[in-house]
């Protein structure tokens, strides 16, 4: 596995609405995509930071502060290495083309992603 940046970084939060207006109103991040108890925010970077509300239901695995996304060259490659390793698989998505994420649990128990950019 090759990894080549960090890519991505979100967080799960009771706190959602004064955390986004944090985000936007202090940190001057500003919101791509919004949805209830979701917002997405792009860096100049072009990356970008996730934030979850608490009806959130695809992320309840984010529990241990906030997870950061590992961009790698093979993203199918990575995932199976892992699995290989027996580390701890959690949600993802990963399309025929080998794009997407996969979240993982890493020794030190925190939640962390594997993704293709």
């Amino acid at each position: 596995m090759r990894v080549t940046r960090i890519g991505w970084a979100g967080t799960r939060t009771a706190e959602y609405g004064a955390m986004l207006a944090f985000l936007t109103g202090v940190l001057g991040l500003e919101v791509s995509h919004q949805q209830r108890d979701f917002a997405a925010l792009g860096l100049p970077s072009g990356d970008t930071f996730e934030v979850f509300g608490p009806s959130d239901q695809d992320h309840g695995y984010f529990t241990t502060g906030p997870v950061v996304g590992f961009v790698v060259e093979d993203l199918a490659a990575a995932v199976a290495e892992l699995e290989r390793a027996g580390v701890e698989l959690l949600g993802g998505q990963v399309d025929e083309q080998g794009a997407g994420w996969r979240h993982f649990r890493a020794p030190d128990g925190n939640v962390y992603e594997l993704t293709s950019g």
